[in-house]
């Protein structure tokens, strides 16, 4: 026999904690069973700029390796040596941000 994928639970709460709880869910535009699923998972309500900030830096990560690929593309194509060797060094900085940005993400991950 399958097991649920989800099982009900059903208590009892002091009014002042559900009222808590309906208040985060509307601000944080998540349903009442998230946010309680969450607390108890993290034993903390969620936090949605947490998330919006991950997603920014994973936003900027992207765009930085679109520059990446540019850069490799232009070295690719370039015949000047000079040029070559400032975009080599350009692509260096773009993939130490990178690699910074995935530090922060992992820091700012519970």
């Amino acid at each position: 026999m399958k097991r649920p994928k989800r099982v009900q639970l059903i208590t009892y709460l002091d009014p002042d904690i559900h009222q808590r709880i309906v208040t985060h869910a509307k601000r944080t535009n998540m349903s009442v069973s998230k946010v309680a699923e969450r607390i108890l998972q993290s034993g903390k309500y969620p936090d949605r700029s947490l998330e919006q900030s991950v997603l920014r830096l994973l936003q900027v990560n992207a765009d930085q390796a679109r520059l990446g690929n540019l850069l490799l593309k232009g070295m690719n194509e370039a015949a000047d040596g000079h040029l070559v060797r400032q975009m080599q060094s350009l692509l260096r900085e773009v993939r130490q941000t990178q690699d910074e940005i995935k530090a922060r993400i992992a820091d700012l991950k519970p």
